[in-house]
């Protein structure tokens, strides 16, 4: 069941490898024949010399032989570089395509999914599936071309071996040069190549156990180093590590981690150099009696001088191709479980549903949830509890409430990223599972608490890909108030933001980044645009300047803003306040102060940071 397990995965890989580069594939191929082939020319043409020598035959012959040897070396060596070249070039392409499968993979798997502490393990040992510790890559040469290789010279090795099944004419003999004339004796030498390489072959199935298994820990400890590499590297949480002197905290966890990592690798460097000696010694072993046998026959005569030369180096050669291919088939079901982490992630499937609908009335656009509750995995208090909200065309509506309240997750609701766990959210009386994608992609442009801004150009943060329209990304900076500033900047709207991917990128502020996400929101131009705290860090009164501009400048689109500050609210024709996941009180701001409840309470405990003197 293992030998058909590990055939079926082999076809697979070879499949995606085929799929991702046409030209790497091709080229491993024959980097396998011509790696078989190119040890056998000498010791083909090293034969016909030596016997042509004892037997002196003509000298014209003998240069014959030197000429076709160096001939064929140089031609075989010539084609081994350029499909090293080739390897190395087409190896960029499959890299490439390897790496945006795990990155389109990553768009693709709903958000919720992705957010799941298993998926994320799951990308890191897809990533490690697809590095050098066992990459499709490495899985075609180090495997398939050493299995493919070695079979190859196996195959040369043996016809070469073939001369040792004839027997010569001898009137008289002892009894050790009959065994040794008859053409059964090479048995032995079978014997001598089979028994090393299947000791090998255990030997390396409890290697590649115990390798296995620490990998395993290691794509854990990776993730806790590469966290720790990422504090200690990035500018961003550099004040915090100088001011709060936290540098033993993490050096000290850090050491901890690599001490159980050397320990781990230490005991295998023991176990495997221990397995390695069993194997050399039983090898050294049995491939010195297969010597002794052709040398003996040359001894008796009954083989020639050039055939030793032929004999002992083809044993030599079909002895390491026996073990290679032994050593890689070992390989090959550890190889299968690195890569079963990156073909599982592959594989993961969406469980969001779309529909067929594909057109949304925007003259009557209306949002309703019905009954809408919602839990996150593995959690057991609901977040947001049995919420009935409608929101017209045109309205403005804002959410305020405390942190953790589910203001959040409401939105998140709204854009598909979660699915109610009971109730259902419509667009103009249609369920959002009957829309396609595309229509629900169009739908919403939001400004998250935790806006994220990307070391790329302003016109390409703006505009959210390589294609911007200029005159479009200039108008939309014009509206936030950032177009001077941008204009001043050394490259304008190309200037490169943060010093991530550009050794001239630039540092912006808080504010400027903020203004950068809500030109984002506005170059989208979506019908329903959503401000979701991404001025928390603010103070009250400049936070409220900003969804008050931010409100003309979505002039007549629906909008939501969410906010746990009052002074932000003013403006929306309707605000609901949210307490542990319920609507506790709905209706415009001078109606919520005059019935004195919660947001009554939070607006007097907000209001001497934001009312005028």
């Amino acid at each position: 069941m293992k030998v058909k397990g590990n055939f079926s995965k082999t076809i697979n890989v070879l499949k995606v490898a085929f799929k991702l580069s046409k030209g790497y594939f091709y080229v491993f191929i024959l980097q396998s024949f011509f790696t078989a082939v190119f040890p056998y020319v000498s010791i083909f043409f090293t034969y016909l010399l030596i016997d042509g020598i004892v037997n002196n035959i003509p000298r014209i012959e003998l240069m014959f032989y030197v000429y076709w040897m160096i001939g064929l070396n140089l031609i075989i060596s010539i084609i081994r570089n350029y499909l090293n070249y080739l390897n190395k070039t087409y190896t960029v392409e499959l890299n490439y395509n390897l790496d945006n499968k795990i990155a389109l993979k990553s768009f693709e798997i709903d958000y919720a999914t992705l957010e799941d502490n298993s998926t994320m393990k799951l990308i890191q040992m897809a990533e490690e599936g697809c590095a050098g510790n066992g990459g499709i890559k490495v899985y075609c040469e180090y495997v398939l071309s050493g299995i493919l290789s070695s079979v190859l010279s196996l195959v040369f090795g043996i016809t070469l071996l073939f001369g040792l099944l004839q027997s010569k004419d001898i009137t008289s003999a002892n009894s050790l040069i009959t065994f040794l004339n008859n053409p059964w004796s090479i048995l032995l030498i079978l014997l001598a190549l089979f028994i090393p390489a299947i000791t090998s072959g255990y030997v390396l199935k409890k290697e590649n156990e115990k390798s296995y298994d620490i990998m395993m820990y290691n794509i854990d400890a990776n993730r806790k180093f590469s966290y720790f590499y990422q504090i200690c590297s990035n500018y961003k949480y550099g004040k915090d590590l100088r001011l709060y002197q936290m540098q033993d905290l993490i050096i000290d966890i850090m050491k901890t981690e690599r001490k159980k990592a050397d320990i781990l690798w230490r005991n295998f460097s023991i176990f495997k150099t221990k397995m390695m000696a069993i194997s050399i010694f039983g090898n050294k072993l049995l491939i010195l009696t297969a010597y002794l046998f052709v040398g003996l026959k040359a001894m008796y005569g009954l083989i020639t001088i050039g055939n030793v030369v032929s004999y002992v180096g083809s044993i030599t050669l079909v002895s390491i191709s026996i073990t290679s291919i032994i050593e890689r088939y070992s390989k090959l079901h550890l190889f299968n479980n690195y890569l079963n982490n990156y073909f599982t992630f592959l594989n993961l499937q969406s469980t969001k549903e779309y529909g067929e609908v594909d057109y949304l009335d925007l003259n009557n656009l209306e949002v309703e949830f019905k009954n809408v509750s919602f839990k996150y995995p593995n959690q057991e208090e609901y977040t947001l509890k049995n919420i009935n909200l409608k929101l017209e065309k045109g309205s403005k509506l804002a959410i305020v409430g405390s942190n953790g309240a589910g203001k959040t997750t409401l939105i998140k609701l709204l854009c598909r990223l979660y699915e109610p766990i009971e109730g259902e959210i419509f667009i103009n009386n249609i369920p959002l599972k009957s829309y396609n994608k595309e229509t629900m992609d169009k739908l919403f442009s939001v400004v998250f608490q935790d806006f994220k801004l990307f070391s790329y150009s302003i016109k390409d943060n703006v505009s959210s890909g390589l294609n911007g329209d200029l005159k479009k990304v200039e108008e939309t900076l014009e509206k936030t108030g950032m177009l001077d500033r941008v204009n001043n900047m050394p490259k304008s709207i190309d200037t490169v933001i943060y010093q991530r991917s550009k050794e001239d990128g630039i540092e912006i502020s808080g504010g400027e980044a903020q203004k950068l996400a809500i030109a984002r929101a506005l170059y989208k131009d979506s019908p329903i645009v959503i401000l979701d705290e991404p001025t928390a860090a603010l103070d009250p009164k400049s936070e409220a300047e900003i969804y008050e501009n931010f409100n003309d400048l979505v002039k007549d689109r629906t909008s939501i803003f969410i906010s746990h500050r009052m002074s932000s609210c003013k403006f929306c024709d309707e605000i609901i306040v949210i307490d542990e996941g319920e609507i506790v009180e709905k209706g415009e701001h001078k109606h919520l102060l005059m019935n004195e409840g919660m947001y009554h309470r939070m607006w007097n405990a907000q209001s001497k940071y934001y009312l005028e003197s």
